[in-house]
């Protein structure tokens, strides 16, 4: 027997959530569409890749609003040097705020596109962590989807 239908006749297996999808040198990452607030490039992150903790890697002034930011080159890759970074980073700023009223900002390599995903089409992580939801294929790559609520603990 499978799954059964919801209200519209789709079943859970068919519901589809809406990914940005983004790079970390040669890895594809993903995060729910829908908790991105905007995507902004990084004219100069020296000040930022150069902070002793990637996690907190600093806060920087958005439109009036403060965004803290995390350096995800530097906690999921191997960009520990500046100089092995990319020239134009971009900032996904989530729309979710710390204890502070501060966003949460996350410094990538590159931004990629949104696509239509099905959750049940998540195969878990290989390692037990709350910050990775699952790996999925997307265009033929395979994409890691990040827990951004747990990231920003």
């Amino acid at each position: 027997m499978g799954p059964a239908p919801n209200h519209d006749g789709a079943t859970a297996d068919d519901k589809r959530v809406t990914v940005l999808t983004f790079d970390l040198e040669d890895r594809r990452y993903c995060v729910s569409a829908e908790s991105v607030a905007s995507v902004l490039g990084i004219a100069d992150d020296s000040a930022l890749a150069d902070a002793d903790d990637p996690w907190n890697a600093g806060a920087i002034t958005v439109a009036g609003e403060r965004v803290r930011v995390v350096d995800l080159p530097r906690v999921f890759g191997a960009s520990f040097r500046t100089m092995a970074r990319v020239d134009a980073p971009k900032l996904l700023v989530f729309d979710a705020t710390d204890d502070t009223g501060r966003y949460y900002g996350w410094l990538i390599d590159n931004v990629g596109t949104t696509s239509d995903v099905r959750p049940a089409a998540l195969e878990p992580p290989q390692v037990n962590t709350t910050h990775i939801k699952g790996r999925l294929e997307i265009e033929g790559r395979d994409v890691v989807w990040l827990n951004e609520q747990t990231m920003h603990g």
